[in-house]
């Protein structure tokens, strides 16, 4: 008897002191599951759905939670004693969310009422507010932001809430001004505005005192973590230099803010951008402890890669010694080498008795040799002639291709002439480090490809 009223009064402790969390879900799945994480994202309790109304009793401490459903997330602020009840539609988790009971559902609704700002019309959560935010110059977007700002405290301060989330909520309302202040730049060129401006230090001077690498505040506020993970993106993109970049990354010490920042990286690695893509990809390798993160930016980049791939094999028209248009899908399902040269580098013409050994060599695997010039479009006869006359024409096909200073030297990545580049059966760029045409080493290279296909 003892054992059981020992069972009922803690049972009734948790009640009494941790928190009492009712559920009702419709258009959802029995045993699916659903989570209560940290402002850091660890996961602090899962929940299976049982049924369609349910209970949870938890015990954790005061503070700031999310109430995250597959890729969607809401922020929670819990205390001892709260009991309320949380509705939503498993279609359209953010949009239909709806708090009430006795204890914490006020808190919660004006929380989930920030959120609602940023949801679009299918109940998606987006980055930015509608677009008429942002219209105007950064005094009148102050002056807007402030006045929303307003409609926040207000209610903050005029609902009666207690006194330590008053407290608690005013910093990270305070850290959420802050952020939106940071954001208007990229607002600007999200939505493509024509008067898209750079900010002037005055605007910014808000920010000069902020710490953006604070585990304190981390752990507490989620909308500090937003703004510094922001921060952070935009001095990672306003340099082209790989070792400042990965000097940024490195430098931030809050494990939460790093983690959250190569998640950033890896959302905004496109195909507009090939070199950072492939340097984004690089420091998610080397500082993320998410398998499955680096396992999407490495298929991501894959992707990126092949829709490039096949664009440039069918974009590419070039012009053979008779005129005749040729492309580069018309290799498709070889192994293309590339070399990149003009009539002009007398090293680079010298280099095709080489190419023409290498071919010699490869001659029963499906590989082929294409010589590309990249001389001015005026300089097709004057091409023409040199290749006939030479003999260089037997080394490898000979194509001239006009405009080539802008697009393909773009395309695959090149700096400088002679350049080699080694398309995949695929015709995706290979990582294949051939510095030396006539040597072992390129011998070996070549053989690689060929060796896994046996």
């Amino acid at each position: 008897m003892k054992r059981i009223l020992t069972i009922v009064f803690i049972g009734l402790v948790t009640v009494i002191y941790g928190q009492r969390l009712s559920f009702n879900i419709t258009n959802d799945s029995i045993k699916k599951e659903f989570y209560l994480t940290k402002i850091n994202n660890e996961i602090v309790e899962t929940i299976t759905i049982e049924s369609f109304n349910f209970n949870v009793d938890i015990n954790f401490d005061e503070g700031y939670y999310f109430l995250k459903k597959e890729d969607e997330k809401t922020l929670l602020y819990l205390k001892r004693n709260d009991e309320f009840s949380i509705s939503f539609d498993g279609e359209n988790f953010l949009k239909s969310l709806t708090f009430s009971g006795k204890r914490g559902a006020g808190r919660n609704t004006y929380l989930h009422s920030k959120t609602s700002e940023l949801l679009d019309q299918d109940g998606n959560l987006t980055t930015f507010y509608k677009r008429n935010f942002y219209e105007g110059n950064e005094n009148e977007y102050l002056r807007r932001l402030d006045q929303f700002y307003k409609g926040f405290y207000g209610t903050l301060f005029g609902s009666g809430f207690e006194e330590s989330f008053v407290n608690e909520e005013s910093k990270n309302l305070q850290y959420g001004y802050y952020l939106d202040i940071l954001k208007f730049e990229k607002a600007k060129k999200h939505y493509d505005f024509k008067d898209s401006i750079q900010v002037s230090k005055a605007y910014l001077a808000p920010l000069r005192n902020v710490h953006f690498d604070n585990q304190l505040f981390s752990d507490r506020y989620q909308s500090y973590n937003d703004l510094a993970v922001l921060k952070w993106q935009i001095d990672v993109e306003n340099t082209n230099d790989y070792p400042v970049m990965e000097g940024i990354i490195a430098s931030i010490r809050t494990e939460a803010i790093q983690k959250a920042l190569l998640v950033r990286l890896y959302e905004t690695m496109t195909k507009d951008e090939p070199s950072r893509m492939r340097a984004y990809l690089d420091f998610i390798k080397a500082y993320s402890k998410d398998n499955q993160l680096i396992a999407k930016a490495k298929a991501k980049l894959s992707v990126i890669r092949q829709e490039e791939a096949e664009k440039n094999l069918s974009r590419f028209s070039y012009l053979n010694t008779n005129g005749e248009e040729v492309k580069l899908a018309d290799f498709k399902g070889n192994y293309i080498f590339l070399y990149l040269w003009a009539t002009f580098c007398k090293d680079c013409v010298n280099e095709f008795k080489n190419i023409e050994k290498l071919r010699e060599n490869f001659e029963d695997k499906n590989i082929v040799f294409v010589g590309v010039s990249v001389d001015k479009k005026e300089d097709f006869d004057k091409w023409s002639g040199l290749v006939k006359e030479s003999g260089i024409k037997t080394s490898a096909m000979q194509l001239f291709f006009d405009d080539a200073r802008s697009k393909i030297i773009k395309a695959y990545d090149i700096s400088s002439i002679p350049a080699l580049v080694v398309l995949s059966l695929k015709g995706e760029k290979m990582e294949i480090d051939i510095k030396e045409i006539d040597s072992k080493k390129t011998q070996r290279a070549l053989r690689k490809l060929f060796d896994k296909q046996e």
